[in-house]
């Protein structure tokens, strides 16, 4: 099966008419919306769930859609907004839990970036020194990194996803490389050192 070279708007518009026409909307960018919604929830599941609720409303809104103008930043919106109340009522949620258990409620690790980086990286000190400087990067390079450097998302996509231009995607991700590059070409403290330092 030969790929769909009609562009979004006319898929979308076809769809309409056509249902089977919206899997075509949907192999496109499902990938992506799911991504974004996890960076913002912090949970892949309930990303999947997102996801399918944000495709849910794009085909019934598709009449809705002005076809002059660009499909993604009105996708990546409507995601962006689902995953932002959803992370919202997850908040509330967790707050209420604590008041009536008086014990925090599990945190989500959203540092994906992090543990997919570490995994790769055979020196267990570099792979902390790698996940410490990420942490240290703010949220949108470190989101940008994630999506363009690791899971090799187009520059265009990660704008269109985060509502920024792709100059600033370009910029936040070369802040990240450049951070990384630092601290893992800092010499390493000699362990025999550090045993010195603490006698």
């Amino acid at each position: 099966m030969g790929e769909d070279v009609r562009s979004d708007a006319d898929v979308l518009a076809a769809a309409r008419a056509d249902e089977a026409a919206f899997a075509v909307l949907v192999r496109r960018y499902v990938r992506a919306v799911t991504l974004l919604a996890a960076q913002i929830v912090g949970d892949k599941d309930e990303a999947e769930d997102i996801a399918q609720d944000v495709f849910m409303i794009v085909f019934d809104r598709s009449s809705a859609f002005d076809a002059t103008r660009p499909f993604a930043p009105w996708l990546f919106g409507i995601a962006r907004r689902l995953a932002m109340k959803r992370r919202a009522r997850s908040s509330r949620r967790r707050r209420l839990l604590r008041l009536w258990s008086g014990r925090s409620s599990e945190v989500i690790d959203t540092r994906q970036a992090e543990r997919v980086l570490a995994a790769r990286m055979d020196d267990a000190r570099s792979a902390e020194r790698a996940s410490e400087a990420l942490s240290a990067l703010s949220p949108m390079q470190r989101a940008c990194f994630e999506l363009v450097a690791v899971r090799a998302i187009p520059t265009g996509d990660v704008a269109a996803m985060h509502g920024i231009s792709e100059a600033t995607v370009r910029q936040h991700v070369f802040r990240a490389r450049q951070a990384l590059r630092r601290t893992l070409e800092a010499p390493s403290p000699n362990p025999a050192q550090e045993e010195e330092t603490e006698r």
